[in-house]
């Protein structure tokens, strides 16, 4: 006979669950654990990964791009711009989280490097993920990590704080909103910006920032604001990378049309 049948048939006769014939599982079988707290946070220590390099080059975008294993041990490739690549280099070679960095690609705008992971260095989500963390993004952020990840909850990020506090780990959640803000950011979530970031925007623009030629500068802008010009430099980047994604990247969006 087609259809589901009742475990209780040679099963468990407390056990009401429905499976295919075929044994196959059906969609009741599938467990569910809601996520329900999106988390960016920013984390630093010295023993992780890269963290010594960061400090030493604040201003350098970095991008992990693959992780692997290269003559035996734990390796990751990544990128690096906007920065004295001489200075980033040296604090490289210096860095204790890492081992045999090797430069492997240069391009125009970024260079790529190769490094091995160093046994004692901890990975800048590590601490997370052992709590049950789903980590979306990271990105180097201020001598640091800037780790995007979904929680089930705040007991979790209450566990995360006191586990990174254990540690000695800077850490300091920076936004905090449910995966539906995330998800539809629109107008209600001013298309996924912070409030920093629209101020940031806004001045810029009405200061001139994005004419051609420019009025102003990123110098400018951070004497307005009271911060560095580096710190400017990335919340332009994330506030411009917001807006794009909310109203650009969006599901069946094609950039050709």
């Amino acid at each position: 006979m087609d259809g589901p049948v009742p475990l209780s048939m040679g099963g468990d006769p407390d056990d009401r669950s429905e499976r295919r014939t075929d044994g196959s599982p059906t969609a009741s079988d599938l467990g569910t654990d809601h996520y329900d707290l999106v988390v960016e946070a920013y984390l630093a220590h010295p023993s992780i990964l890269l963290c010594p390099t960061l400090d030493a080059a604040s201003e350098a975008t970095v991008r992990p791009q693959s992780q692997t294993t290269y003559r035996g041990r734990r390796t990751l490739f990544f990128t690096a711009a906007n920065v004295d690549y001489d200075a980033f280099e040296r604090a490289l070679v210096d860095d204790p989280t890492v081992d045999d960095p090797t430069l492997v690609g240069v391009e125009s705008n970024h260079r790529t490097y190769r490094i091995g992971l160093d046994d004692s260095a901890r990975w800048p989500t590590q601490i997370p993920e052992a709590l049950g963390a789903s980590v979306m993004a990271a990105e180097n952020n201020s001598g640091g990590w800037h780790v995007r990840m979904r929680l089930p909850g705040r007991k979790t990020l209450s566990e995360l704080s006191a586990r990174c506090r254990e540690n000695d780990v800077d850490f300091h959640v920076r936004q905090l909103y449910s995966p539906d803000a995330e998800n539809g950011r629109s107008r209600a979530t001013r298309y996924g910006l912070t409030d920093d970031q629209q101020r940031l925007l806004r001045a810029a623009y009405e200061m001139g920032y994005y004419d051609v030629p420019r009025r102003s500068s990123q110098n400018e802008l951070a004497d307005r604001f009271g911060v560095s010009p580096s710190a400017v430099s990335q919340q332009l980047r994330r506030g411009t990378g917001a807006l794009v994604e909310s109203t650009l990247v969006t599901p069946g969006f094609d950039p050709e049309s």
